[in-house]
């Protein structure tokens, strides 16, 4: 199942569910104060569906700002509470590995470098 959602032409978001509780949405863009308000919006939806795994795929992400760094923080903790593993995929991207290493998230967020596999 594929799903695909973007009111900020500057931000394109997509969700698919590649296994059994394990939902991946594969952020393209810009990150930034005008479009984390949706990513965030996206991830507390896709939460309620009680995934085990909610991989944010940040690969093809071409900058990544301190609100878009608070929205993965926030979903992070929102995922800890409902008993799901919230997993950054960062990819090669310097932008986004040195965004999270700036701010200090990436010591409280799990990074993974290339597409993780899904959880079965």
């Amino acid at each position: 199942m594929n799903a695909s959602r973007a009111r900020c032409p500057a931000l394109r978001l997509r969700t698919t569910w590649p296994a059994p509780h394990t939902v991946r949405v594969t952020v393209r863009g810009e990150l930034d104060s005008a479009t984390a308000g949706d990513l965030g919006a996206l991830l507390t939806d896709r939460l309620w569906a009680a995934p085990e795994q909610l991989a944010v795929d940040l690969s093809e992400v071409d900058f990544l700002g301190v609100a878009g760094v608070r929205v993965l923080l926030h979903a992070a903790l929102e995922a800890e509470q409902r008993g799901a593993e919230l997993l950054v995929v960062t990819g090669t991207s310097p932008a986004v590995r040195r965004a999270l290493r700036v701010t200090g998230a990436d010591r409280r967020l799990t990074e993974a470098g290339p597409a993780p596999e899904p959880a079965r």
